[in-house]
């Protein structure tokens, strides 16, 4: 699977660096691919045992999906994934609900690196790293047809690729990341949540200041758009936090690149910039786990002290010296929509506890979905799995 995905990626890369540079393709080579390697790094094979979850809850593989990222439940209860690497959207049906699908359908192919997916009113929409198209979609068929594209986005120009989508209070809303680490945009596009009419319209800022906001979730109880942000590099191994924000009711300024955590100045961009007058964040997390997806759970087969609860995706550090991440956590809520306490694991176990080798794990959880069937669905892109994770007496 990574060989596949270093191939699509380089042959993307290498002409636009040729050109620019007129590097001899053996020195590129020679000097990229230990980086790219890096990224595919996966030493372990998935062993289900290995992983823990909380008494009473079972975790299984529901279907094998190399590079898995985001999914959603089509109107029938079927699973569709992007895989951002081949460039597909997969859908997975389960029809006699044994809780593993019984085939794989290719419902898109020879997308842009799509990521964020969702129906609304009885359309396919896909977030692909430079558009967000809309598709007619046949239940019965399995097959998305007649795209168009409603919206532009950011292309690729260095930088994080995600693009997730969510439709909430009658907007259309879609997350892209920045374009570094840390510097300040010239397309103030990126490192925002941008609010679109629902026919892809009218696009104008709602959030900005989320350096890489890859998940989002509305929230039952506030009615508002929640978000994951991964913080920036190189302040060292706890610093600066993961954050989930709370975008509210008309949005603002999340504070990067000047400000990090709770108002925290970044004195290595500006030493005057007032970080007072941006929003903190709702919860404050471990440095480097690189949060992803995120869902408030709203089905009814766990327990009911799980109803309302936020879980979060950590696809897991590159860059700090003891690795930490790989795992979904969970955070609980009170009747109010406010968090209550700090993170506690829900699924752990693709990281040994006590690993100190960085590029050694089992899996890396993305993207996260409830069912129909009141399961929790969670993609790996690493293992190249979807978990389904239930629960009984």
């Amino acid at each position: 699977m990574c060989l596949r995905a270093i191939i699509r990626i380089a042959a993307k890369i290498y002409p636009l660096t040729n050109r620019a540079l007129k590097v001899p393709v053996r020195t590129w080579v020679s000097a990229l691919l230990p980086l790219l390697l890096l990224s595919c790094t996966h030493t372990e094979k998935l062993n289900l045992s290995r992983l823990k979850v909380p008494a009473g809850f079972h975790i299984a593989v529901f279907a094998d999906a190399p590079h898995a990222r985001q999914m959603v439940f089509s109107p029938s209860g079927v699973l569709l994934v992007t895989d951002m690497s081949d460039g597909t959207v997969l859908g997975f049906p389960d029809p006699e609900h044994r809780g593993h699908a019984e085939r794989t359908v290719t419902v898109l192919s020879d997308l842009n690196a799509p990521h964020g997916i969702t129906f609304h009113n009885g359309k396919l929409y896909v977030a692909e790293i430079n558009a967000v198209r809309r598709y007619d979609w046949d239940e019965s068929r399995l097959q998305a047809s007649n795209g168009s594209k409603i919206a532009d986005l950011p292309g690729s120009g260095g930088g994080h690729s995600t693009r997730t989508i969510l439709f909430a209070n009658g907007k259309m809303y879609v997350a892209v990341g920045s374009s570094c680490n840390v510097c300040v945009e010239d397309d103030k596009r990126r490192a925002a949540v941008s609010e679109f009419n629902e026919d892809g319209s009218g696009q104008h800022i709602f959030a900005s200041g989320l350096r890489n906001a890859v998940g989002l979730t509305l929230s039952p109880k506030t009615n508002t758009v929640w978000t994951t942000d991964n913080g920036r590099d190189w302040l060292g191994d706890n610093l600066p936090p993961e954050e989930i924000n709370d975008l509210g009711a008309s949005g603002g300024n999340f504070g990067w690149p000047y400000c990090y955590g709770n108002r925290v100045p970044d004195r290595s961009q500006s030493k005057d910039y007032d970080c007072s007058k941006t929003i903190a964040p709702k919860i404050e997390m471990q440095a480097h786990s690189a949060p992803l997806g995120l869902v408030f759970y709203d089905g009814n087969m766990f327990p009911a002290e799980y109803r309302g609860s936020l879980f979060v995706t950590f696809h897991g550090s590159w860059n700090r010296s003891v690795p930490t991440g790989y795992k979904v956590a969970r955070i609980k809520f009170n009747s109010k929509g406010e968090p209550e306490g700090p993170p506690e694991d829900f699924i752990s176990g693709w990281l040994r506890p006590g690993e100190t080798k960085k590029g050694v794990w089992m899996g890396r959880p993305v993207g996260m979905v409830v069912g129909p069937d009141g399961a929790l669905y969670v993609s790996d892109d690493s293992s190249g799995e979807v978990y389904r994770v239930t629960w009984e007496k």
